[in-house]
């Protein structure tokens, strides 16, 4: 598949990993338009550094289901007749609060992440795989397979999906839910030849880790990655992005960008790891 005149929406577009996916889209000559929550002369002042004419932004949240329906409307206006093929789901939240051993302190936290990056999954995958359908004539909920494709859609994980960490009790499980969902977005949509895959990076030097949780993080990756036991870049997961995209026989995949890592509490060392913790999200 050649991403060359195809239309991609880009949720969280206007930070680290959906900013690095977009660049490499439009380096191979497809078209980008970003959804995120900047103004819309902020967000667009933004992705027009990504490429003058070929980048377009509109303001939406992954969580508000009519924002999002209009927002993929306006996004079918902005490009080519035809030519939306996919969307890279990047938008995600990782609240972090203080470590408590109190387990209600966190009930609150875990409403908001959930409904942002498991619902905002959801209801993302939806109304975008319905988008890039409304190109095609209707032939009804049994129609005879496709044949042709018709898109992709890219999920974003996390390597805490499976297993959970304990410090990641609340942000673990939604992307565990990520998974799920775009498990069945595959089956649901194959008929219509979309596809769905789940990327899973570990720990990612971008915006939503912030500067603060990366020196525990680097610990982690020391004790329990096999190799590179390093942050990542965002460079790296979008190339990984872009082979799912290419590749039209990834389906129904989750690719794990992670050096090996696997992130349940090590307990090698002589104190609780939990410990050394900034945060608990």
């Amino acid at each position: 598949m050649k991403i060359e005149g195809k239309a991609f929406i880009i949720t969280g577009g206007c930070g680290s990993i959906g900013g690095e996916v977009a660049r490499h889209i439009l380096a191979k000559g497809g078209i980008v338009v970003i959804f995120d929550l900047q103004s819309p002369e902020e967000g667009t002042a933004k992705v027009k550094t990504y490429h003058e004419e070929r980048a377009f932004f509109i303001q939406a949240s992954v969580d508000n289901s009519s924002r999002l329906e209009a927002a993929c409307s306006e996004a079918l206006k902005l490009i080519p007749k035809g030519s939306l093929f996919g969307a890279i789901h990047t938008a995600a939240i990782a609240p972090g609060r203080k470590w408590s051993n109190r387990l209600k302190d966190s009930i609150n936290d875990f409403e908001k992440v959930l409904r942002v990056n498991a619902y905002g999954t959801f209801t993302v995958n939806a109304h975008i795989a319905d988008a890039i359908n409304s190109q095609y004539p209707d032939d009804g909920p049994f129609a005879p397979r496709e044949t042709e494709e018709r898109g992709v859609i890219i999920n974003i994980a996390s390597a805490v999906a499976h297993p959970v960490p304990a410090r990641c009790i609340t942000y673990g499980p939604t992307k565990t839910a990520v998974i799920g969902i775009s498990q069945g977005m595959a089956d649901f949509l194959g008929p219509y030849g979309i596809r769905v895959n789940t990327v899973s990076p570990a720990v990612v030097a971008s915006s939503i880790m912030g500067p603060d949780r990366i020196p525990y993080f680097v610990s982690e990756l020391e004790a329990g990655a096999i190799y590179p036991r390093r942050v990542s870049q965002p460079d790296e997961v979008a190339t990984g992005i872009i082979f799912l995209i290419e590749n039209s026989m990834m389906n129904d995949y989750e690719l794990r960008i992670d050096g090996g890592w696997r992130g349940s509490s090590n307990w090698a060392g002589p104190k609780d790891p939990r410990s050394n913790a900034l945060s608990l999200e």
